[in-house]
């Protein structure tokens, strides 16, 4: 099942949308299973992207920047579905590390 959701971060905040965005700062696309993987830890972002498992269109530097925008899952309950992901997006997200920032992510996963 593909999904497709953007995040525009502006103002140290987050809002997430289903769909795709006409025009995002970034576009990351992936597998689904990958992209869970990556989420729990148990996928290396920089390693997915050397081996062709995570595509990156746009800002290189947004992308460097995505893993500080989120507290780690590592040790928490791990996510099984991309939708427990988008759900807790607000909840995870670090608004300290986005000062400054006003970017959307687009992410397509298949």
């Amino acid at each position: 099942m593909a999904t497709q959701y953007h995040c525009t971060i502006a103002d140290e905040t987050i809002a997430v949308q289903l769909g795709k965005h006409e025009k995002p700062s970034i576009t990351i696309s992936m597998n689904e299973s990958d992209y869970l993987d990556m989420i729990n830890g148990k996928l290396n972002g920089q390693m997915a992207f050397m081996t062709g498992k995570l595509k990156i269109a746009g800002d290189m530097g947004l992308a460097l920047k995505l893993q500080s925008l989120f507290k780690s899952r590592v040790g928490g309950t791990p996510a099984t579905t991309v939708q427990q992901v988008i759900d807790g997006m607000a909840e995870n997200f670090n608004k300290d590390a986005s000062k400054g920032l006003n970017a959307i992510y687009q992410f397509d996963l298949a």
